[in-house]
């Protein structure tokens, strides 16, 4: 089910994991308010991917990429839901080669027929563009700009002449929008994120109790430390994220293993 634009995890998540910290909060006069706890949402999202290195949230722009005379170009973005543009440039007005829509298509989503019609195949998981452009089409003068030449089939060498459009992250079509997407994360992506926001809580609730570092029931007194009373399930949760030393964690597992 897709996800509110910006957000990796929702309301609800924040309220079952961190429920004894909303309710200490609403107990002492300082209530998470809707808007407040999807504002620590959006912040945990943006940092969750900071941290990671790699694009959870759907976002689209347009990069410009050096021409490597192959027929790949590694995107900086991963995965990729959608190539909106793909234009290759000899120069500032000399446009050599633009990609139709219509003829890019996506590893694994295509029959033999499009394929063999497709110009460029994306691979989605990996941000990889592949040009596929058969023997026949080298020379396609209708397509192309004066002066005309023989193209051959790569991305041309060249610095910043490669202009991609396209949107990365992990999402969903939205129905009134065939060209913008609703976030959609894999569980693994939801958790960390909840997990995030969970500490901005703590975090919230730690500068308003008023100093509360311990309590004394009978002759055992208990220590917060500088977290307060949440201090231990702060921990926990940093421990989840972080790991320990005898296990990575979530965020180890979603980083990017190399840097886009």
């Amino acid at each position: 089910m897709p996800l509110p634009e910006g957000q990796l995890c929702t309301i609800e998540d924040i309220q079952s994991v961190a429920a004894p910290v909303l309710a200490y909060l609403e107990s002492v006069g300082y209530p998470a308010t809707p808007d407040l706890i999807t504002t620590w949402i959006k912040n945990a999202s943006r940092q969750l991917e900071i941290e990671t290195n790699r694009q959870f949230l759907p976002t689209r722009a347009t990069e410009w990429y050096d021409g490597n005379d192959t027929q790949t170009l590694v995107l900086r973005r991963f995965p990729v839901l959608k190539v909106h543009q793909l234009r290759i440039w000899g120069g500032r007005h000399f446009l050599i080669w633009e990609f139709p829509p219509d003829k890019i298509v996506y590893e694994g989503e295509y029959t033999p027929e499009e394929y063999q019609n497709s110009e460029l195949v994306v691979r989605r998981e990996t941000g990889v563009l592949n040009i596929t452009l058969g023997l026949l089409e080298w020379f396609m003068p209708l397509r192309m700009q004066p002066p005309l030449f023989i193209w051959n089939r790569r991305f041309v060498l060249g610095r910043q002449n490669i202009e991609v459009d396209y949107t990365a992250g992990m999402g969903v079509p939205d129905p009134n929008d065939p060209d913008k997407f609703l976030p959609e994360p894999t569980y693994e992506v939801r958790y960390a994120a909840t997990l995030l926001t969970a500490i901005k809580v703590v975090d919230y609730a730690a500068g308003v109790n008023l100093g509360v570092v311990s309590r004394t029931l009978g002759e055992r007194t208990e220590n917060f430390g500088g977290q307060g009373i949440f201090g231990t399930l702060r921990q926990r949760w940093m421990d989840e994220l972080y790991g320990t030393p005898q296990r990575p964690g979530l965020i180890m597992r979603l980083k990017a293993l190399t840097p886009r």
